[in-house]
């Protein structure tokens, strides 16, 4: 295990708090709403309020079930495999691309 069980059990309330507000915010997108913070979410050109909530609610839960089962991948770009280190974890628990490939 890479993380200590206290690391590990806040890197999952982060992720599991951002599910929720992303959950949020899909409930108020097909109730009619259209949140400003699904704006600032990353996609494509063209896509469609809901879909950039559910490529992202899809993230979340890739990256819980990393670290639920304390795969090695969890903390590490897809891309590139570079740890992406715990301060950048603390901030951002769910993300899955180091700095050189997050916009890829």
């Amino acid at each position: 295990m890479r993380f200590d069980s206290e690391t590990v059990l806040q890197l999952r309330r982060g992720i599991m708090k951002r599910g929720q507000v992303l959950s949020t915010l899909l409930s108020e997108v097909l109730a009619g709403k259209t949140p400003a913070a699904v704006a600032q979410l990353p996609g494509t050109p063209g896509m469609r309020p809901e879909e950039k909530l559910r490529m992202a609610l899809d993230q979340v839960e890739a990256r819980r079930k990393l670290i639920d089962a304390d795969d090695d991948k969890f903390g590490r770009c897809d891309i590139c495999g570079e740890d992406l280190g715990l301060p950048a974890l603390g901030e951002l628990p769910w993300a899955d691309r180091c700095a050189a490939h997050a916009a890829q």
